[in-house]
């Protein structure tokens, strides 16, 4: 009877050791070290920015201005999710914009974490710091170090061409940037080597020198306008488009005339050495286009004074935005740094 009595506790006392044991490392889970759990949550915010386009993709979580960020769910910064750690220069520019994030925006839209980390993000290229945000960096934290592509955006530089010329005496002259979406959007090209006015801006330099008739008189900007076609439609024709023409607005648009700000109908502005319009993709959503469209920005010239004007500018014709004349930079090399704790 002893021995039974025996076998049967020592039985008892080891089950109850068992359990005890397996349950010790839960227990103690909370006083491991905490610089494995901050890598974690650094890698995985790592992972978030440069494999990511955060949401909504379409349009892009960059156009929200401030009043409207509560829409964005989740900050990303990859062009696609089909090119990861190839990071899109217009997200880059409103994730590191001051004041435009909170820290608390940080937390819960790019780190995830129900504890409040506190963080520090930065992104450099080419050795000079291209954006920084955050608190200064503790004796401990946890860290993770993403080598990156950065797509910047084309830009058409148009200089003279003889083919944009037109020496007819009438007093207007019409110069049309046209963006056929169907070739631009094509799917065959990668998202990292695409030309997408839908998440990216359309910047437009004319070199307007060359095309004075007479060096010492400035040609006349009227006005610039926007107009569109959807070739897949019956009869299809070029329609413009409502647009608050006459109000500056940076968010939208930036003109300017010899380096001077301007809106899109400028009152007799001269002009003669250079004209830059920049197109934010938060003015190309408002013009509903899809992949079939075509989008002409019209610059038309007109001189002024006179019953019989004289031209003072001879450049006419329609200039194609596209592959073979807009030359995409090289994708620039970046470091992304990622800090938590």
């Amino acid at each position: 009877m002893l021995s039974l009595d025996f076998l049967v506790g020592f039985t008892i006392f080891m089950l109850a050791l068992i359990m005890v044991v397996s349950m010790v490392p839960g227990l103690l889970a909370g006083l491991q070290s905490s610089g494995i759990d901050y890598d974690a949550v650094a890698y995985r915010t790592g992972v978030i920015l440069v494999e990511d386009p955060g949401w909504p993709v379409y349009p892009p979580w960059e156009m929200n201005d401030k009043n409207y960020k509560d829409e964005i769910e989740r900050i990303g910064l990859a062009v696609s999710k089909e090119t990861p750690n190839i990071l899109l220069s217009t997200k880059v520019e409103k994730f590191f914009e001051p004041g435009f994030f909170s820290p608390g925006d940080y937390r819960s839209k790019a780190i995830f974490g129900d504890i409040p980390y506190s963080y520090n993000f930065s992104l450099s290229s080419g050795g000079a710091l291209i954006g920084q945000t955050g608190d200064p960096l503790p004796p401990g934290y946890g860290y993770i170090r993403r080598v990156v592509k950065i797509k910047e955006p084309a830009v058409a530089e148009i200089g003279y061409n003889a083919s944009y010329t037109d020496e007819d005496e009438r007093p207007d002259r019409t110069f049309i940037v046209r963006l056929n979406f169907s070739q631009l959007l094509d799917l065959e090209r990668g998202p990292a080597y695409r030309i997408d006015p839908r998440t990216e801006p359309v910047t437009i330099n004319i070199n307007t020198t060359g095309y004075l008739i007479d060096s010492n008189t400035d040609a006349t900007l009227q006005n610039v306008t926007f107009w569109k076609m959807d070739p897949t439609r019956p009869n299809p024709r070029f329609t413009r488009i409502p647009f608050s023409y006459g109000e500056e607005n940076p968010g939208l648009y930036t003109l300017l005339l010899d380096g001077t700000p301007n809106d899109l109908v400028p009152p007799d502005q001269p002009v003669s050495k250079s004209i830059t319009l920049v197109l934010q993709p938060a003015a190309t959503s408002l013009f509903t286009l899809d992949q079939n469209s075509i989008l002409d920005i019209r610059f038309v010239f007109e001189e002024t004074g006179g019953d019989e004007p004289e031209p003072h500018t001879k450049i006419n014709g329609t200039y194609l935005y596209d592959y073979g004349n807009v030359d995409l930079p090289a994708l620039a090399t970046g470091v992304l740094e990622v800090a938590i704790w």
